[in-house]
């Protein structure tokens, strides 16, 4: 009698970032990548920017929200995140950005989407 031993491993695809600013609500996929110098970026309502960078050999995830008054780029949060690896379909980065000066708040949050594969 031949027994196979089945192999199970988790993939992480993608975290997926969502924004609510001014009652509008979008979302930026974020892939894999570890070029310290690429970062994924979307322009959101209210004239707030989101970029990210997800270095999954380092299992961390980089995010940062821009405000860009007058069409310069003002960092308002950097927050870096150490990502487990079975940390699959969790929220993190619950987090609510507020700009004073212009009284707008983007509120965000992100997960990590994962696949299971079997061999």
């Amino acid at each position: 009698m031949l027994s196979m031993a089945v192999s199970r491993t988790v993939h992480a695809d993608t975290i997926t970032c969502r924004f609510d600013v001014n009652d509008v609500r979008l979302s930026l996929h974020v892939r894999p990548n570890d070029d310290v110098h690429a970062f994924q970026k979307i322009d959101l309502p209210g004239d707030f920017r989101f970029a990210a960078q997800w270095l999954s050999s380092l299992n961390k995830f980089k995010a940062y929200v821009y405000h860009t008054p007058n069409g310069r780029y003002v960092l308002l949060t950097m927050q870096e995140f150490e990502l487990s690896e079975r940390a699959c379909h969790q929220d993190f980065g619950r987090h609510r950005v507020y700009d004073g000066a212009n009284e707008r708040e983007l509120y965000f949050h992100c997960s990590k989407s994962c696949r299971d594969s079997t061999r």
